[in-house]
């Protein structure tokens, strides 16, 4: 037994399994909890309010989790190997962490500037849109009908460290419909079914930005929903834009006099 917790030397240990598995949804949803990588990132999950079921740590990282480990549920003092079973990561952090899963639903959309994506697929596009998202300050994303999971270890890591600062509802698109009735602001979507250019709408809050899939775009019934639609121009032989790209345009053009 370390001084901080409880020392782990086996990979057929229970908790060095439950963590193991948090790399599925399936077991994410049942136990209510996210892995966390990273002394930094864990500090930051604990600011931004989440709740730390489980610390893991390797013996070097002992006097950098000495702080805050009383806050955790169950502390873990691991080998790098477990580390990398239960990341699945050759290089993995000497800190990791379980966190209790805080999403919200569409009723947490009142007002503000938030940027709704429908359909998004790809883990790494949404991680790098919550970040850039942190980055002009928006007040939250929201994710529409079937989409990947925000809480999924690759879309975790893409956010380095940004969802701990910005929040994240989800709905279906049924509960989107009926919420959009009671919207008191505009929803601007991106399409290329438009001759509006993105530079020359009014954004003016509160606003919902609206962002379709990587494959597909915006859906008829997203488009129907939309109070404008507007295009990012491209004067080349690319037919679109990659969706962590082409929001993050769309993000900066929003915020652009709040950036300035």
């Amino acid at each position: 037994m370390s001084e901080i917790g409880k020392t782990i030397t086996s990979a057929a240990n229970p908790a060095v399994k439950r963590l193991r598995s948090l790399s599925a949804k399936k077991y994410r949803d049942e136990e209510g909890v996210f892995l966390v990588e990273g002394l930094r990132h864990v500090q930051e999950a604990l600011a931004g309010g989440f709740t730390l079921d489980t610390l893991g740590y390797a013996t070097r990282a002992a006097r950098d989790v000495a702080g805050f480990a009383g806050k955790a549920g169950d502390v873990l003092e691991l080998t790098d190997d477990l580390l990398s079973r239960i990341t699945q990561r050759d290089n993995a952090q000497a800190v990791i962490g379980a966190f209790k899963l805080k999403s919200a639903r569409i009723s947490a959309v009142k007002s503000g500037f938030w940027v709704g994506l429908e359909g998004i697929r790809d883990p790494g596009n949404l991680g790098t849109i919550i970040r850039t998202a942190d980055a002009v300050k928006a007040d939250g994303v929201l994710l529409l009908g079937d989409t990947c999971d925000p809480w999924s270890p690759e879309a975790v890591r893409a956010t380095m460290g940004s969802f701990a600062r910005v929040a994240v509802a989800q709905a279906t698109l049924p509960e989107f419909l009926s919420w959009r009735q009671d919207w008191k602001g505009s929803i601007i979507g991106t399409h290329l079914q438009t001759d509006t250019d993105y530079r020359k709408a009014d954004y003016k809050l509160p606003l919902l930005l609206l962002m379709g899939s990587e494959s597909n775009g915006l859906s008829k019934d997203a488009v129907a929903a939309c109070s404008s639609l507007v295009k990012i121009p491209m004067a080349g032989g690319a037919e679109s834009l990659n969706l962590a790209v082409s929001t993050g345009i769309m993000l900066y053009e929003v915020c652009r006099e709040k950036l300035k």
